[in-house]
C-alpha cells in the first residue's frame, strides 16, 4: 500500500489549467477556518480541477489525492486514509477528490474535525454522496459547502469562447467550450447525459435503467423551462405520481436540472397544476445534445435562469394578472432578449 501511496499522492504541482478565480479565491478565503470544505455540483462541470487549483497554492503543505484512481481500489477503506495522514503527517492541507469511493469516509473526517489537529480537508464527491443524510448528520457544524457550475458567460470569453450565442447554444462545460468541432460537442454532451444518468442516479439509487425514467430526464431537458407539476408529468409518461415526483428530485440531487418552485407560503402549491413548478437544464449544452429542435427563447431564458440559481438556490416564479420569470430575495425580473449582430441582448427587468 506505501508504494501505491507514494505513486498515487500528488505533492508537487505543475498547473497549466486555466484559473477560475472567482472559486478559488473564496475557497482560499476559508483555508485558515477549521471547517471542511466540500465541493459539489454537476459532473464534468470542473470540480476537480478547481481542487487542484486550490492545492497548487498551497504546495508546501498540501497533498492531493483522487480515490478514483484504480491503483487505490483494493485498500479503499478509512485504514487508506488513516495510512495518508501517517504518510504525510506534516502536511495540513489534504485535497480528497472522489472521496465517497471510501466507505465510511464520513467518520473519519468527523473525528479528525473534532481532535483539533490542524489539518484541513478539502473534499470532491459524487453529488448524491455529498447530499447524502448521513454526511449532513454527521458533519452537521463542521463542513462549509461550495457550489461549482458550468462557466457563466465572464469565463466562457477567458476560455476562448467566441459569441454569445454559441455560449447559448452550447453552454459552458469547459471541455465543450475547449472543443472545436461541433459535432464532438454534441457527441460529448450527449455522454455527460448518460454518465450523470448512469453514474450519479441509477447505480447510487440501484434503479434499473428503464425507458421511462429516461424519458424524464430527456423530456425536461429537451423542455427547459417547462413549468409542469409532478402529476402532469407522470400522466404524460404514463407512470405514478409519486414515481415522476422521485424522478424529479434524483435529477435535481445530480444537478442536472434544478426547480425554480412557485412563489407561495403553502408547500400545497406544488402540487397544484397552475402553480406548478418550473425545471430549467443546469447548462444549456445538454439541452442541445438532447433536444431534436431548440428555441432561442427558452435557451436565453434558461442562461438567465441559471445566473440566478449560482447566486442563490431561493429562486422562484410567479403568476397573477401577470408573469413574473424569477423573484430573487428583494427583486423580481422579467426576461426580454432582442438581437445585436449575432449576440444576444440581456435585459433583465426590475419589477
Amino acid at each position: 500500500m506505501k508504494e501505491t501511496l507514494r505513486t498515487s499522492i500528488i505533492t508537487k504541482f505543475v498547473d497549466k489549467s486555466i484559473l477560475r478565480p472567482k472559486y478559488v479565491n473564496i475557497i482560499k478565503e476559508w483555508l485558515d477556518r477549521p471547517e471542511i470544505i466540500i465541493l459539489k455540483g454537476v459532473r464534468r462541470c470542473g470540480k476537480s480541477t478547481i481542487l487542484k487549483q486550490v492545492a497548487s497554492r498551497l504546495v508546501k503543505d498540501s497533498i492531493y489525492i483522487n480515490f478514483d484512481d484504480y491503483r487505490l481500489h483494493p485498500y479503499l477503506s478509512t485504514k487508506l486514509l488513516e495510512e495518508i495522514l501517517k504518510q504525510y503527517p506534516t502536511k495540513k492541507y489534504y485535497f480528497f477528490d472522489e472521496i465517497h469511493k471510501v466507505p465510511n469516509f464520513e467518520a473519519f473526517l468527523r473525528t479528525y474535525y473534532d481532535i483539533k489537529e490542524n489539518k484541513k480537508f478539502i473534499i470532491t464527491g459524487s453529488n448524491i454522496s455529498m447530499m447524502s443524510p448521513k454526511l449532513g448528520t454527521v458533519l452537521t457544524g463542521r463542513n462549509i459547502t461550495f457550489e461549482i457550475f458550468p462557466l457563466d458567460y465572464t469565463e466562457f470569453k477567458k476560455f476562448g469562447g467566441k459569441s454569445f450565442e454559441t455560449y447559448m447554444k452550447y453552454g459552458g462545460f469547459p471541455e465543450i467550450v475547449l472543443e472545436k468541432d461541433e459535432e464532438r460537442k454534441i457527441k460529448l454532451l450527449q455522454q455527460y447525459v448518460s454518465d450523470i444518468l448512469l453514474k450519479d442516479v441509477l447505480e447510487k439509487y440501484q434503479l434499473k435503467p428503464t425507458q421511462k425514467f429516461k424519458a424524464v430526464a430527456q423530456f425536461i431537458l429537451a423542455n427547459t423551462g417547462i413549468k409542469i407539476s409532478a402529476n402532469k408529468l407522470a400522466k404524460e409518461l404514463g407512470v405514478n405520481s409519486r414515481t415522476a415526483d422521485n424522478y424529479l428530485s434524483y435529477l435535481i440531487d445530480a444537478y442536472l436540472i434544478f426547480e425554480v418552485p412557485f412563489f407561495s407560503y403553502s408547500m400545497k402549491t406544488k402540487y397544484r397544476a397552475t402553480k406548478a413548478s418550473k425545471y430549467y437544464s443546469i447548462d444549456n449544452g445538454l439541452t442541445t445534445a438532447i433536444a431534436s429542435k431548440t428555441n432561442k427563447g427558452h435557451l436565453f431564458e434558461t442562461i438567465v435562469a441559471q445566473t440566478l440559481r449560482e447566486k442563490s438556490d431561493e429562486l422562484f416564479h410567479w403568476q397573477g394578472k401577470r408573469e413574473i420569470d424569477f423573484i430573487q430575495k428583494n427583486s423580481a425580473y422579467q426576461v426580454s432578449t432582442t438581437s445585436v449582430n449575432t449576440d444576444a441582448f440581456v435585459e433583465l427587468k426590475k419589477n
